[in-house]
């Protein structure tokens, strides 16, 4: 596979072209904002479903097995919705297709086929990914059904129950050194929240079987994004969390731009071609520029936008679709 097909409107493609960066907006923002719950909150009921099926001993918040289970359940269930409502809990997403001039991505995100569509190197994209050691993911969209989709959610249930079973233990042999420390209860809540967490950014992968012919990949953050100013605003801070969190912090710290509409902000960060490409190379992030089916763009013009802007070499095609 030669090139993943960016669809977009004029401002948004033609803006990725001025700022040799590809934008990585908030998910929560775009049309795709349900597949982040995909998953969630059904794994909840499930993991309750298969402890009271095969229960073991459970203590939580001055409670025991089942009862300390519901508060654990709740408390999580809480926190997560609110930082949902909240648009706390998010991803910044890009996302492809396998398609260049498909008429349903014109339609849906193309400003009806009055915008762009971008064919990005897929090759240049997967070596970032690689090198960043795990903090970025380049993923091809599964679509599921939803009996699948309940499998996926009984699967990861199941696991999260076994790691769930020795936690506590784990948590007073290697940390508070004392089951009746309140340090306790609090990291077996933050571990918990932080499995529930990160089953809902590794949704990001599936969608519903009835999107299937978008063909979708999508390049995203493996972590949640921070949108705590104290943290992603002004001089770094310490941070003892998770490494591949405190990356993400770090990129975006003081990097945050805003797209900003009559009734709505969008946040995105920018992934410069600059981090994509080598110099010891001719391979290049932009390959194609797609006008859209009902585009007014000349392709004077467009060849002059590109030139003015530093590139040579990008494919310029037409959609050959019949949509007026």
């Amino acid at each position: 596979m030669d090139c993943l097909y960016h669809y977009g409107s004029n401002n948004r493609c033609l803006g990725i072209i001025k700022d040799h960066a590809i934008r990585m907006s908030d998910i929560m923002k775009s049309n795709d904002y349900d597949e982040l719950q995909i998953l969630f909150p059904d794994v909840l009921s499930e993991i309750l479903k298969q402890y009271k099926e095969d229960p073991f001993p459970l203590q939580y918040d001055g409670q025991q097995n089942i009862d300390a289970l519901y508060s654990l359940l709740n408390s999580t269930d809480d926190m997560i919705t609110s930082a949902l409502d909240e648009g706390r809990l998010s991803n910044l997403v890009i996302c492809f297709s396998e398609e260049a001039d498909l008429l349903s991505q014109w339609r849906g995100y193309a400003h009806d086929g009055k915008g762009l569509c971008l064919g990005f190197s897929y090759a240049l994209m997967r070596k970032k990914c690689e090198e960043s050691k795990g903090v970025l993911s380049l993923e091809k969209v599964i679509y599921i059904s939803e009996e699948e989709r309940q499998k996926i959610i009984r699967e990861n249930a199941s696991d999260i129950l076994k790691t769930l079973k020795g936690l506590r233990a784990w948590i007073v042999e290697n940390m508070t050194m004392d089951d009746a420390d309140p340090d306790t209860d609090g990291l077996l809540g933050f571990n918990f929240h932080g499995m529930i967490e990160s089953l809902m950014i590794e949704s990001l992968k599936y969608k519903h079987e009835g999107f299937k012919e978008e063909r979708e990949w999508r390049l995203f953050f493996s972590s949640r994004i921070e949108k705590d100013p104290d943290w992603v605003v002004g001089h770094p801070k310490d941070y003892f969390g998770p490494p591949k969190h405190a990356e993400i912090i770090s990129r975006m710290r003081n990097n945050i731009e805003f797209n900003i509409t009559d009734d709505n902000i969008s946040p995105y960060l920018k992934l410069p071609f600059s981090e994509l490409e080598s110099e010891d190379s001719s391979e290049r992030v932009v390959k194609e520029l797609w006008l859209g089916p009902k585009s007014r763009i000349s392709n004077a013009d467009i060849e002059l936008f590109l030139a003015q802007n530093g590139y040579s070499g990008v494919k310029i095609l037409r959609s050959e679709t019949s949509y007026r």
